[in-house]
């Protein structure tokens, strides 16, 4: 009876899932039909490709801390939990990734409370390393600019906020706190085996996933017709705008930070966009090129979410079908 409610519950999770998934899609694509253009698969794909590769550094770093607390799952196994249990996001609450990627690891060789405690270890560390880089950023390229204190004081409060529990001794007290590994009496002595300098080795591997997360953007900006020049002259404002719009979205408690994502990739994006407009069409005034920028901005952020959903999607039915 156990085992068929248990089905039942993964089954009614799975549809729930996809619902949502369907529903936000079906939202996205209406922003993308708000003006005309001209898709390019080429960039689209590979924004899909540096987008679905973007969390590996992070799944290596998540299976990297449940080698250190001695658990033995396999690397495959990891990177399945891993992508899967990435659409538990969109399930309101945050509880649905750790219950997902935990559940499909085996449990004889890692453990339920240890496999818990490290994918909350894990998040909270990229989303501290998404605060840190964006304020870096704000910083370093945007803080004269007319919104660039009301961009540092965001960026500094998210990285304060999400940043502070991923030290070590913070992080143990939370992990009690929250119940993580509740009823396993080794788990806070095994929790002392993460130390600093296993975070700072997490921080360098996931600033890799952010600076794809700002590739992907990038590609999808090309994937709408529009030509970005050198990437190097934008690639620190589509940084920002990966790494600010996931955590907000990670800190209002979002499912899949909808709306807030979008928002803020939309916000950031558009003086980009002016430019390239006027840059494209030399005749264009720039009143109607901030004009068209805000509806550029809009597809560029419905696209974005679509193919952030779509690669989810293809990269877990693929690793759902490929059982170890």
């Amino acid at each position: 009876m156990n085992k068929r409610l248990i089905f039942i519950v993964k089954i009614v999770i799975v549809l729930a899932i996809f619902g949502w998934i369907g529903w936000e899609l079906q939202k996205s694509w209406s922003k993308i039909n708000q003006i005309q253009w001209q898709p390019n698969y080429y960039w689209l794909t590979l924004s899909a490709i540096f987008y679905g590769v973007s969390y590996i550094p992070s799944v290596f770093f998540w299976h990297y801390s449940m080698r250190l607390l001695g658990q033995r799952p396999g690397l495959y196994e990891t990177f399945r939990a891993y992508y899967i249990g990435h659409l538990g996001k969109y399930i309101p609450g945050k509880a649905m990734v750790v219950v997902i990627r935990a559940g499909l690891l085996n449990r004889e060789r890692t453990r339920l409370s240890i496999a818990a405690a490290t994918v909350a270890f894990e998040t909270l560390n990229m989303m501290a390393v998404g605060g840190f880089i964006s304020a870096l950023i704000v910083l370093i390229w945007f803080r004269d600019l007319p919104d660039g204190q009301y961009l540092t004081l965001i960026a500094l409060g998210l990285m304060f906020f999400v940043g502070l529990p991923v030290f070590p001794p913070v992080f143990r007290r939370l992990a009690k706190r929250i119940g993580v590994g509740r009823g396993d009496p080794e788990i806070d002595e095994k929790l002392k085996k993460l130390q600093i300098q296993n975070v700072f080795f997490g921080w360098c591997l996931m600033s890799i996933d952010w600076l794809l997360l700002g590739l992907s953007l990038w590609a999808s900006i090309r994937g709408i017709g529009l030509d970005t020049g050198s990437l190097t002259d934008h690639l620190p404002r589509l940084v920002l705008a990966a790494t600010l719009s996931v955590v907000a979205g990670f800190v209002l408690m979002i499912p899949g930070g909808f709306g807030v994502r979008e928002i803020v990739i939309t916000q950031i994006t558009i003086p980009l966009l002016v430019i390239l407009l006027m840059n494209a069409d030399s005749g264009l005034t720039a009143p109607d090129a901030e004009k068209l920028a805000v509806l550029y901005a809009l597809v560029v952020a419905g696209v974005q979410r679509g193919i952030s959903i779509i690669s989810e999607l293809v990269i877990s039915a693929i690793l759902w079908r490929n059982r170890n």
